[in-house]
């Protein structure tokens, strides 16, 4: 037996297979996995940290900027959750790691701790609603949040008047799909 591990091995995804829905009001599925980069920085670096990037990071706690296959989003004073295809995380790292030389940052791959649940459908803020405190139809499209889904901590963006994207630690991940899905019932939901 090694004491080695394959850093290059293909993530679990502990929702492959699953999807939900309940005709046009509600489809629920997880999200193919992606680059998930933790960055931390002063504001006055953003544009550094933009072109690092490969697109606009934005200023405002709560935004979401994304274009293609890369979304920034905004989570506190000084942190943003970068998010980018899955081949492209070495590439981006290594564009940071140049920029180090001249602004300070903390840039951490956090891709395998986190899953993404797309949620959609004129239901879907209903079900979300049924363990996230947050007012969904005041939150603007293209937002984001840091909130709870019952016990679980989530951060929640809005991509479209009836789409959302919820992105839960991977311990958390059958629990929370499990709630959704409790709370679809309503909807009747199929497997």
């Amino acid at each position: 037996m090694s004491d080695k591990f394959d850093v290059n091995a293909t993530r679990s995804n502990p929702l492959d297979g699953m999807v939900i829905s309940a005709g046009p009001k509600l489809v629920m599925a997880p999200v193919n996995d992606y680059t998930r980069l933790s960055l931390r920085i002063a504001k006055k670096n953003l544009s550094k940290a933009a072109a690092a990037f490969g697109r606009d990071i934005p200023s405002n706690i709560g935004d979401m900027a994304s274009t293609g296959e890369k979304t920034a989003l905004c989570l506190g004073p000084d942190e943003w959750l970068l998010l980018a295809r899955e081949n492209e995380g070495e590439e981006i790292a290594a564009r940071f790691a140049k920029m180090s030389e001249q602004t300070t940052h903390s840039l951490v791959d956090v891709s395998h701790r986190t899953v993404a649940i797309d949620i959609s459908g004129p239901a879907a803020s209903s079900v979300l609603n049924a363990g996230c405190p947050l007012n969904l139809d005041a939150m603007t499209v293209g937002g984001c949040a840091r909130s709870v889904l019952d016990k679980a901590e989530i951060i929640l963006m809005k991509l479209g008047k009836e789409h959302y994207r919820v992105e839960v630690a991977r311990s958390f991940a059958e629990y929370t799909w499990n709630f959704l899905s409790g709370a679809g019932r309503e909807f009747d939901i199929s497997k």
